[in-house]
């Protein structure tokens, strides 16, 4: 017959060996992955598209739940749009051609 002392019960019969989060916490756990992955691939393709190797890789590497990712998306790659499209805009209204991505002799 073996005795327990009422001190070292609690260490015998309290373990919970079932470590699965709660429901819910699993449906916030896969939406953060989803979330997370909407925006990391967005940002990526966007920056490969742009070759933009230094963003590239930061966003590559960065885990920050799609922040960072929607930064660059609406602040870096968003200026750049906005000027761009705003450049194309002026030379419309002067008759200028577009360049190209070649500068244009004078």
């Amino acid at each position: 017959m073996m005795l327990h002392s009422k001190s070292t019960d609690h260490i015998h019969h309290n373990h919970n060996y079932n470590h699965m989060p709660s429901p819910g916490a699993q449906a916030a756990i896969a939406a953060a992955v989803v979330w997370t992955l909407a925006w990391k691939g967005a940002s990526l393709w966007r920056a490969a598209k742009n070759d933009s190797k230094p963003w590239f890789g930061v966003l590559l590497v960065s885990n920050t739940l799609g922040i960072l990712d929607a930064i660059y998306l609406f602040g870096v790659d968003g200026a750049r749009r906005r000027h761009e499209r705003d450049d194309a805009v002026l030379r419309a209204a002067v008759g200028e051609p577009e360049q190209l991505g070649h500068p244009q002799e004078t």
